[in-house]
């Protein structure tokens, strides 16, 4: 019969996990103690150790469209900038991490779109694209890694 109720408990507080999201937290308050609020970071920092304010505006860039292959350093991703390659590729920001993409390049390569720098370092680049008269849309995924701006050389 004990080994019943303890069954009992031990399932209820699994289905109170999963119902509460499994944070630790919340399960804590079940028992009726206080959650803790989470410690302050003394300093907080993108990947890469730079700081989190400064790493919002440069990055290290590099994805691919098909064959066409991009990368170099964006020193300041609130005004229009470039990511060299095989294709010219023009950003647009309307903010420090999203906004329009234009891009040229051989074989009358034309294409356009939405681009989204995210927090987990990568940029989703999204458009339609054509080459030689034939167009397609896609969706890509580049890496975008947050870097210190006084390290930042543009176009390479």
């Amino acid at each position: 019969m004990n080994n019943k109720i303890q069954g009992g408990i031990a399932l209820f507080v699994l289905i109170a996990a999963v119902a509460c999201g499994c944070r630790p937290d919340a399960i804590a308050n079940l028992s009726g103690s206080s959650p803790q609020p989470p410690a302050p970071s003394s300093s907080p920092a993108a990947p890469g150790g730079v700081p989190a304010a400064a790493a919002k505006k440069a990055f290290r860039i590099s994805g691919t469209i098909d064959d066409a292959i991009q990368e170099g350093d964006v020193c300041d991703t609130t005004k229009k900038f470039t990511v060299p390659g095989t294709l010219l590729f023009e950003f647009t920001p309307t903010s420090p991490t999203k906004g329009n993409y234009t891009y040229s390049g051989p074989f009358n390569a034309t294409g356009s779109g939405p681009y989204e720098i995210r927090d987990d370092g990568t940029m989703l680049v999204d458009g339609t694209g054509c080459i030689m008269g034939k167009c397609a849309t896609y969706s890509h995924e580049w890496k975008a890694t947050p870097i210190d701006p006084k390290d930042c050389k543009p176009g390479s």
